[in-house]
């Protein structure tokens, strides 16, 4: 009776090409295919009751031939000597038994679908179906940006690939000595942290520092560097390692505490070639050896045991393409989980671009980190970009631009002169924000926009650069083409003539300023004049697709604007619920990083989830980061966040969680004076590394001081919240009071944000929309009379006439931001762009079954598994 079962189970299989104890498979796979020679007759297949987990990635997702799996049956007794194979041949897979399941590392997958089978103790079988691609790419990010310059000396292939490569590095045991030796007078600058280590010719064990793991495992500070290529770009992993011990993912050594921190850097920009992984907290731009005097959460996350991971493609400032930025992640920490083994959380730090990274990423691709920590952010490249176009188009018309050349001065000089504003204070009117920032951020990110570059990085030579005159059909090196398979190509009714001439779109633009008023809040401030907010209106102009000034405003292309919302390279906010995001923000009067985008994240935050619990907001005096010691107490203090949620053994949803395990330090600060006591502290302010966590002068020990209670920590940040935020319900006052207090208190609090946070607005915040600027493209409204000041103080002693001068230069009305922007959608999570040789323009959702998958990159508190 049983043969008869398991014959008409095993026919119901074939029927359904689904068979096997996970019943899954991807689309497109060969169906899993039965094995002759079952236990009770020559011919006939038995399948065992159970599972194969496939804990490195998901299924569909695995590259380089190799995949951490783990097997689960009813009956663990016939695990004993059970065989793995792919497509028929033995996998060499070193199984292993942990508890009542079996786990190795398969490997000889072909590239395309497998069959993966189990062979159990009784001759019954588990089968499932694998995706694996190149390790070279693309796996969901469709065909590759070229052409692509191999710069590694080790590369084998057109793909860059590689063997890893590994090196040691040590801490010294006495830093302060190592720092006065290893000065050069010569060579200006701090030595670095890490000493270099030779395994064959160590130095003696005594000059070696020793640290204790946040999991009580005391062990030399010695640190291996993995460095490597994957995705044709470089990786780099480092790990707490002892040297003379073996290290696998079945088995690791005991001081890794299963954490990974993954650091990043800054800027945006575009490569066609191989860079370095970023190091470092503060955008990956500090020099080495100044984390002791910055601060420096990498070495103090090593010191702790977790693992620590940098990809080049995750650095926007060598890649923008936020997509393989996501890709190269998901892969290093696919290999991670193989080599090292299964993760139990991910944290992400960095500033700048490398804030832009971890928000876009966890919001498109959530899972990639379980917590954000991130310095000097923005939302997103693709709003920001709205805002530095609009400060291009701003500093143009007034003359605010540095001269080119010594021959270009008499022309900015001019310009300045006959702007019809009055430098600095309308400026400002016009742009939201001190002058100063402006310019500087035109000059430091708006020329990656354009196509046409003077070195091209990573280019090899004689590849031919576009130039709309001298050279229509060459390399467009600019951010927009980089995002030509997110983005689309432009339709042929907006060709240019380089377009028609080529008979083909370049990449569509995402931006648009079509209906926007410039200096409206201004005007009815009466901070600018009535002709002055003409004049200016009129003038502005837009960009081409050349990005070249034209006296036309800016208008989007369609799909590329639809396609910016839902591939998340508008940072819609909808998929951040399940992280916690540590927010570290300092001052910023010029320097490119207005401190208002920390509250634009929180407010569209509030907008989609209704609240901005999972958001804390760091403030400090240290200008863009906030303090040099608040990226390592962050860390501490999101390593406390994370760990309670995955302890937290109570029914409910990782968002759910995410509020309830929050604790007492993840709370709004305006100055760090409440790190003195925290509970990992006392942390002294503006101290970098110097003495966190071991002091750099021997014997002075900041952790023999008896450890205040929390609470006090609470009324310290309550207390000095005051300085910039004047926000009295932290004290505790009767409602009543602070109703009494409010018509004054508001005006203070606008006040100290402003002076303190220097948190200023953007031109589109002047023009009228709101502080989430979500609107790239917005809707129309009929000019309307109410919205401008009327009579003699005013200026507009006519406003009829008024109206109908607007009205001239917006023909087709002016914007309205009560409505959501145009083509404006919800961000799409995990979308794939198609194969290396043909694209899927704007994403598809991935299909097929992954189930029981990607267990291995998080604890299962978090959600991550398939």
């Amino acid at each position: 009776m049983k043969r008869l079962f398991l014959i008409g189970l095993y026919g119901l299989c074939l029927l359904l090409a689904a068979c096997g104890g996970s019943g899954s498979s991807s689309s497109g796979d060969p169906a899993p295919s039965p094995n002759p020679g079952g236990p009770d007759e020559p011919g006939e297949t038995v399948w065992a009751d159970g599972e194969i987990q496939v804990l490195s990635n998901r299924a569909d997702l695995i590259s380089g031939g190799d995949a951490l799996i783990n097997i689960v049956v009813e009956e663990p007794a016939l695990l004993e000597g059970a065989r793995v194979s792919v497509g028929g041949q033995d996998a060499g897979a070193d199984l292993q038994r942990t508890g009542d399941t079996l786990s190795g590392l398969i490997t000889g997958l072909a590239e395309g679908g497998n069959t993966v089978t189990v062979t159990l103790a009784d001759g019954s079988l588990l089968q499932r179906s694998l995706v694996n691609h190149p390790i070279g790419g693309p796996v969901f990010s469709g065909p590759q940006i070229g052409p692509w310059t191999c710069t590694n000396a080790a590369a084998e292939d057109a793909f860059c690939n590689q063997p890893a490569e590994y090196r040691f590095k040590y801490v010294p045991a006495d830093r302060l000595q190592a720092l006065l030796t290893g000065f050069d007078p010569m060579n200006p600058g701090l030595p670095a942290a890490f000493q270099d280590y030779d395994p064959d010719n160590p130095p003696p064990a005594d000059q070696i520092a020793r640290v204790t793991t946040d999991q009580d495992v005391a062990v030399p500070f010695i640190v291996r560097v993995e460095t490597g290529v994957i995705n044709r770009d470089r990786y780099q992993i480092m790990a707490l390692y002892q040297p003379d011990q073996p290290w696998n993912a079945l088995a690791p050594q005991p001081q890794w505490n299963g954490k990974l921190l993954i650091h990043h850097g800054g800027n945006v920009g575009v490569s066609y070639g191989p860079g370095e992984p970023p190091n470092g907290d503060i955008a990956g731009t500090a020099p080495e050896g100044a984390e002791m005097l910055l601060g420096d959460s990498v070495s103090v996350a090593l010191g702790r045991g977790f693992i620590t991971l940098s990809t080049a493609q995750a650095n926007l400032g060598h890649n923008v393409n936020l997509v393989t930025a996501a890709e190269s992640l998901m892969m290093a920490k696919e290999r991670i989980v193989e080599q090292y083994g299964p993760l139990r959380y991910t944290i992400g730090t960095g500033c700048s671009g490398g804030a832009i990274a971890q928000q876009h990423i966890a919001n498109a691709y959530p899972g990639i980190y379980q917590g954000l920590i991130v310095q000097c952010s923005y939302p997103d490249v693709w709003t920001t970009a709205s805002q530095f176009a609009d400060y291009n188009l701003l500093s143009r018309y007034f003359g605010n631009q540095l001269p080119e050349s010594p021959t270009d001065l008499l022309s900015v000089i001019t310009s300045l002169l006959t702007s019809g504003t009055l430098p600095a204070l309308q400026w400002s009117a016009f742009y939201g924000h001190l002058p100063l920032n402006p310019v500087v951020s035109d000059l430091a990110f708006f020329p990656s926009a354009y196509p046409t570059q003077d070195d091209c990085p990573g280019l090899a030579d004689g590849v031919p650069l576009y130039h709309p005159e001298e050279q229509p059909d060459g390399l467009r090196c600019g951010l927009i083409d980089y995002m030509v398979n997110q983005f689309g190509t432009r339709p042929p009714s907006v060709w240019s003539a380089n377009e028609q001439a080529l008979g083909r779109g370049f990449a569509g633009i995402p931006l648009d300023n079509v209906g926007v008023q410039y200096g409206l809040q201004a005007l009815r401030d009466g901070t600018i004049t009535p002709g002055q907010f003409l004049t200016v209106n009129r003038e502005i102009g837009g960009f081409d697709v050349d990005i070249r000034h034209q006296p036309e405003r800016t208008r989007a292309d369609p799909e590329a604007l639809r396609n910016a919302y839902r591939t998340g390279a508008i940072n819609t906010a909808e998929h951040l619920a399940n992280v916690p995001i540590i927010d570290l923000r300092g001052p910023d009067p010029g320097l490119a990083h207005d401190a208002y985008h920390s509250w634009q994240m929180r407010e569209r935050l509030i907008r989609t989830q209704g609240h901005a619990d999972n958001h804390v907001i760091w403030f400090g005096a240290f200008p863009l980061a906030g303090d040099t010691v608040y990226t390592t107490e962050a860390l501490l203090v999101m390593d406390r966040w994370l760990s309670d949620i995955e302890a937290d053994p109570e029914p409910g949803t990782i968002e759910e969680k995410v509020v309830a395990r929050k604790p007492i330090q993840a709370r709004d600060r305006c100055l760090s004076v409440s790190s003195l006591l925290g509970a990992d502290g006392p942390i002294v302010p503006f101290t970098g590394n110097l003495l966190y966590p071991d002091p750099l002068i021997p014997g002075l020990d900041l952790s023999l001081l008896p450890p205040p209670p929390p609470e006090l920590g609470v009324v310290v940040d309550a207390v000095t919240a005051q300085v910039c935020g004047l926000d009295l319900s932290a004290l505790g006052l009767p409602g009543i009071v602070g109703d009494l207090l409010s018509p004054i208190t508001d005006i203070v609090a606008g006040l100290q944000q402003t002076v303190v946070q220097t948190r200023f607005g953007t031109p589109r915040t002047v023009a009228g929309d709101d502080i989430t600027t979500l609107v790239n493209k917005c809707q129309l409204k009929p000019v309307d009379p109410a919205d401008y000041p009327s009579g003699l103080l005013s200026g507009i002693p006519d406003p009829d006439a008024f109206v109908a001068q607007v009205a001239e230069i917006f023909p087709d009305g002016v914007c309205d931001y009560s409505q959501p922007g145009v083509e404006q959608v919800p961000t799409e999570t995990w979308l794939q762009y198609g194969t290396a040789e043909q694209v899927i323009t704007g994403g598809a959702p991935l299909t097929g079954d992954a189930g029981d998958s990607r267990q291995g990159w998080a604890s299962p508190a978090f959600g991550v598994g398939l």
